[in-house]
């Protein structure tokens, strides 16, 4: 069960930090702050990438930056849903489990069983229950599909070398992808900002990195339709950061019916 130790630690590194950076992510935009922390990552992330390092097929490579091209892109189909419904549009987007349920079984072969389904139905539940808002959101729901597509190219060739260099070059693409996106009409200027922002949020990128490498070794390791809904217990931890860090206890009784929903949920999938 090593692997659920990695999926739960991802998802609580993850929560932890991205805590606070709604003011950043404001301030800097949605894709020059996300080039900044991902070129953070690769750098902690590439010493290890090197130091493991072996031989690749021409597949490890296209799935590999495919992967990280997918997940940038999910970042900006997120923010442009968070435009006009961030709460709708970041329930719909952490439906992925639920999609990955069913590909990972028809593309990968995984197992389906009832009570894996059964959990996954609650997580998804739970997460809909905290966050949902009752307005339907494309961009939330473009969102889990993306990210749907990128687990899966990510899972079909992670087993063929080690997954912190798969960690590390996916990340390099969508660092790079964001990067492209985020010049505008000054590309010195935006760059120079990024590459500098790099530096002020160490502490962000530190998390973010410790929140991916838990999360590749626990897909290296695992299902993919098992690990998944485990990483949602971030939402959990989230929920509770927003009640007991930032003070945020408006209807803290009803989301936390929704949080109940998740760990019910996950208690199914780690037991089946």
């Amino acid at each position: 069960m090593t692997w659920a130790l990695y999926a739960l630690g991802s998802g609580v590194f993850n929560a932890l930090w991205t805590a606070r950076i709604k003011p950043k992510v404001q301030k800097e935009g949605p894709l020059p702050f996300t080039a900044s922390v991902r070129w953070g990552v690769v750098l902690l992330l590439l010493p290890l990438a090197v130091l493991h390092w072996q031989p690749v097929s021409f597949q490890w490579w296209l799935f590999t930056l495919a992967s990280g091209i997918l997940e940038s892109l999910s970042v900006w189909t997120l923010a442009m849903g968070a435009r006009k419904d961030y709460y709708s549009s970041y329930a719909l987007s952490n439906i992925t489990p639920l999609f990955l349920f069913f590909a990972a079984h028809y593309y990968l072969g995984e197992a389906m069983t009832v009570p894996l389904g059964t959990g996954i139905g609650l997580v998804v539940a739970g997460v809909l229950w905290l966050y949902y808002r009752g307005h339907w959101s494309w961009w939330g729901f473009l969102t889990a599909v993306i990210g749907t597509f990128c687990s899966l190219f990510s899972k079909k060739v992670i087993g063929q070398a080690d997954p912190i260099a798969h960690a590390c070059v996916s990340f390099a693409m969508g660092a790079l992808f964001c990067t492209l996106f985020s010049i505008g009409k000054s590309p010195v200027k935006e760059v120079s900002k990024i590459m500098w922002n790099i530096w002020s949020h160490r502490y962000l990128a530190v998390g973010s990195a410790l929140a991916t490498w838990f999360f590749y070794m626990a897909m290296f390791l695992a299902p993919l339709n098992r690990m998944s809904p485990l990483v949602r217990i971030n939402m959990v931890v989230g929920f509770l950061m927003s009640v007991f860090y930032l003070k945020e206890s408006h209807d803290w009784k009803g989301r936390g019916f929704g949080a109940i929903l998740i760990l019910l949920g996950l208690i199914l999938v780690l037991v089946q």
